[in-house]
């Protein structure tokens, strides 16, 4: 080895199985930019598309996840389920739940809209009127793993569960749709519950994931060398001596 450059065998082994490790997960990063880009891309597609006419039979409800729908049903007579959750502009509140039942079809979970945290009454709604909804579809909400348990028997509700709040409901399985809708702003003609409130929130941040691990390697690079070169010249001097 140069004598000039003499890191030792050891730490040559260790640099090397680290940078392995750091290019490995730079490269794991790099690989999910496309697919994430191209998701979001198709969610902003659906987003910005004239509602579909809700389909009788919808098996995969991810085929139109993030996309807007229409439908005509009947607001059932039901207590509304109220989701903590906070508005677009970050204030606490509730999201209101209510179960629409299609024409010629099964119940449709519908989200309403936002209430606020002090708002203890839930705000009348058209129990039993005909209504003509248009809104977002979204799959049935995962608990984080941080997500307290949802109590339907004291109405402390935390994920809008597709499941649990057609149980609430008294909805068999075969009596509603798999899925639920945010409606949009203009569906109530109230100011309680303010619609619309569905977010996309998707992180993209996989391009600076891949940078930071990259950068890792090249800094461990820089040091691996700068420390043979200073050994090096040590051992080489402790030579000459």
């Amino acid at each position: 080895m140069n004598k000039r450059f003499n890191p030792g065998r050891p730490l040559t082994a260790t640099v090397f199985i680290c940078l392995l490790i750091l290019i490995g997960l730079g490269t794991w990063q790099a690989r999910k930019v496309g697919p994430k880009t191209e998701l979001l891309a198709q969610i902003e597609s659906g987003l910005d598309k004239d509602p579909l006419p809700l389909p009788v039979h919808l098996d995969d409800p991810t085929s139109l996840d993030y996309h807007r729908v229409s439908f005509r049903g009947e607001l059932m007579a039901a207590e509304p389920v109220r989701v903590f959750a906070t508005s677009l502009d970050g204030k606490a509140g509730y999201h209101i739940y209510m179960p629409v039942k299609k024409q010629y079809g099964m119940a449709v979970l519908v989200n309403f809209g936002w209430i606020p945290v002090q708002m203890r009454v839930n705000p009348g709604l058209p129990v039993g009127e005909t209504l003509d909804v248009t809104g977002v579809l979204r799959t049935s909400a995962v608990p984080g793993s941080m997500t307290p348990e949802n109590d339907a028997q004291a109405g402390n509700w935390y994920t809008a569960d597709v499941y649990e709040m057609a149980q609430a409901f008294g909805l068999r399985t075969k009596e509603f749709y798999h899925f639920r809708i945010f409606a949009d702003a203009d569906v109530l003609a109230a100011d309680w519950p303010k619609g619309g409130q569905v977010r996309v929130d998707i992180p993209n941040n996989h391009f600076q994931y891949a940078l930071t691990w990259y950068g890792l390697a090249l800094a461990l690079v820089g040091v691996y060398l700068l420390f043979g070169f200073k050994r090096g010249r040590e051992t080489g001097n402790a030579g000459v001596a």
